[in-house]
């Protein structure tokens, strides 16, 4: 008998270190994800207090859209201690039931971002309605990290779900940790003040690990330079006994224009049918080709020039002119005048009005030229209003809020100190475009008009 006890006893014991285990793997691995989740947002808290304000304006909450911010430090200080939680296994009972609240609302969210568009195409075949939705298509998980698309977001936090109702079945029967009082609630404390730290530090400068494509020292004329496609006119003869259609490319057609017979041969036999475009050569097609460094006066794009200049070139971003206040202008106000004395090249960039833009100028008295832009490729390229990027040969050298905005003199002295890190740049990430082309061999040519003579006019149009 007791033999037979004993090995009940082990048996016991060892389901009972299997589901510890288990438990653990799962507390484990939910408590990193949360931290590594958390700390990707926090890093760049105005990015994710976008993400919040397309989601409410996309559910019909505009209203509460200008409380975004404030609602995206506390998500991210609540998500990152929830995080740290899960890891120390501190306070299991509160730690599993927020964790609950917390997947069951982004699983609601995340399912309705995935299927919203189905839902509403099914609800107007079967009642005859036209109702029209905006989903927004990045929730911003992992901030500018990872990107994943609705479905894979919906269907990640289906798996992390079952993780946490396992967590949560199991609160009860695994055995507490020995935290004392203060032990609990110190490292939240202290993981909270950071977060806290480290959120505003970054929404007023810069984040300090940037996942965005206009990071220093990417190559970021490979995002943004567009070039159209070389097409050329093909030309659709149909045969007159068979209806079969014969293509005869531009230059094809000026020869036979040339030779009797085939001239003869194409008039008697041939119909002239269509004309259509084929294409050459593929065109670069700009992942931020919404990004743009517009002069309306002339009607015309200057990113490309401007991002591939082989000097040093400031990029100065002003999403609002009308929220630049005449404080958060000063900084920028005397680099620009800096720049102008020392012939130094630069442009400023805004996403407001063109009479926002001449106001702007009235009532800080300076006379600035500005190109215009999208407000949304510059929030993305740098977070502050304003702020500045330095280029050069296509590279993002440096980036400044405008309170971290250096002097000229500063610029000047730091300029061997970026030649250095530009060709370790070019080394790490060479300068070739999408399309395989390195930059520095790109000459940009003029538009040839396509003509045709009388004569290959004529056999068009017969």
């Amino acid at each position: 008998m007791k033999r037979y006890g004993e090995m009940g006893v082990t048996n016991k014991s060892k389901k009972k270190n299997a589901m510890y285990y288990i438990y653990t793997a799962c507390r484990i691995f939910m408590g990193l994800l949360f931290i590594f989740s958390g700390y990707v947002k926090m890093v760049d808290p105005y990015g994710f207090a976008l993400k919040i304000d397309e989601q409410l304006i996309s559910i019909g909450l505009g209203f509460i859209a200008p409380g975004a911010t404030v609602f995206a430090f506390l998500f991210i200080c609540a998500e990152f201690l929830l995080g740290w939680a899960l890891l120390l296994d501190i306070q299991r009972k509160l730690t599993a039931w927020g964790l609950l609240l917390f997947m069951s609302f982004f699983t609601v969210l995340t399912f309705w971002m995935a299927y919203a568009l189905d839902i509403v195409d099914l609800i107007n075949r079967l009642f005859e309605k036209n109702f029209e939705i905006f989903v927004v298509t990045d929730c911003g998980c992992f901030g500018d990290f990872i990107k994943m698309t609705n479905h894979q977001t919906f269907y990640k936090n289906i798996v992390f779900f079952l993780f946490t109702i396992f967590i949560l079945s199991q609160r009860n029967k695994q055995k507490p940790q020995k935290w004392y009082y203060i032990t609990q609630w110190l490292p939240l404390l202290l993981v909270g003040i950071f977060s806290l730290f480290v959120q505003i530090y970054c929404f007023r400068h810069e984040p300090w690990h940037d996942f965005r494509p206009w990071k220093i020292g990417n190559f970021i004329a490979g995002e943004t330079y567009s070039q159209a496609p070389e097409v050329d006119f093909v030309f659709q003869y149909q045969n007159n006994v068979t209806n079969s259609l014969k293509e005869i490319t531009m230059d094809e057609l000026s020869l036979i224009s040339e030779d009797s017979m085939q001239l003869a041969d194409l008039e008697n036999n041939y119909t002239y049918h269509d004309r259509v475009e084929k294409v050459i050569k593929v065109g670069i097609n700009a992942p931020l080709a919404d990004f743009t460094i517009t002069d309306l006066n002339n009607k015309n794009d200057i990113k490309n020039s401007i991002i591939t200049s082989p000097d040093y070139t400031f990029i100065i971003f002003m999403h609002d002119v009308t929220k630049v206040t005449p404080e958060k202008f000063a900084t920028t106000k005397t680099l620009i005048q800096e720049l102008e004395a020392n012939n130094i090249d630069y442009v400023v960039i805004t996403g407001s009005l063109q009479q926002e833009a001449e106001e702007f100028n009235k009532e800080n008295n300076t006379n600035i030229y500005f190109y215009f832009c999208d407000i949304t490729p510059l929030k993305t390229a740098i977070r502050n209003n304003p702020g500045v990027i330095l280029v050069k040969e296509g590279y993002v050298i440096d980036k400044w809020s405008f309170r971290d905005i250096p002097s000229i003199e500063t610029f000047i002295v730091s300029i061997p100190k970026y030649d250095r890190k530009l060709e370790k740049y070019k080394i790490k990430n060479p300068p070739v475009l999408p399309n395989g082309m390195n930059i520095n061999d790109i000459i940009e040519g003029t538009d040839d008009e396509i003509s045709l003579s009388e004569e290959t006019n004529e056999i068009i149009t017969e």
